[in-house]
């Protein structure tokens, strides 16, 4: 599925230029990068960590070239296949340990973990299976949680 499924308005949409040195794949979250001058560096959130959330992709990018990044509407993102998502749950961000997996999402846990920040990303508005990869559209909603 090609996203977005619900355009966000012009301003919660920005260009972003992908300095990560390689592809970054489609329906991910992505982080910020290093510019290159005066630009909207993107890079892949294994590298940037979930901190540095930038938005999300909906296409696949080259390295060096421009895409649009979403920061509202309704998305469509990858699972980490970790577990289940089920329609209204809380996502967060998983950076992954490599570009395949990095800027996926994952359900948060019924008790949260004391102390960990979770960078939450939106609610899902459709289910996803526990497969690497799957796709779940996603109601953006950013901020993080603290357990």
């Amino acid at each position: 599925m090609i996203g977005p499924v619900r355009t966000p308005s012009a301003e919660r949409i920005k260009p972003g230029v992908n300095r990560s040195g390689s592809t970054l794949p489609t329906n991910k979250l992505v982080g910020y990068g290093t510019p290159d001058g005066n630009e909207h560096a993107i890079d892949s959130l294994h590298t940037t960590g979930v901190g540095k959330i930038a938005g999300a992709i909906q296409h696949s990018v080259a390295d060096d070239d421009a895409i649009d990044v979403f920061t509202d509407g309704d998305l469509v993102l990858e699972s980490d296949g970790s577990g289940t998502i089920s329609v209204g749950e809380l996502l967060y961000a998983v950076a992954g340990a490599s570009l395949a997996a990095g800027g996926r999402v994952k359900a948060m846990p019924v008790l949260p973990v004391a102390g960990t920040n979770y960078e939450i990303v939106g609610r899902a508005l459709t289910a996803a299976a526990a497969t690497a990869g799957a796709q779940v559209v996603v109601r953006w909603e950013r901020y993080t949680y603290q357990g």
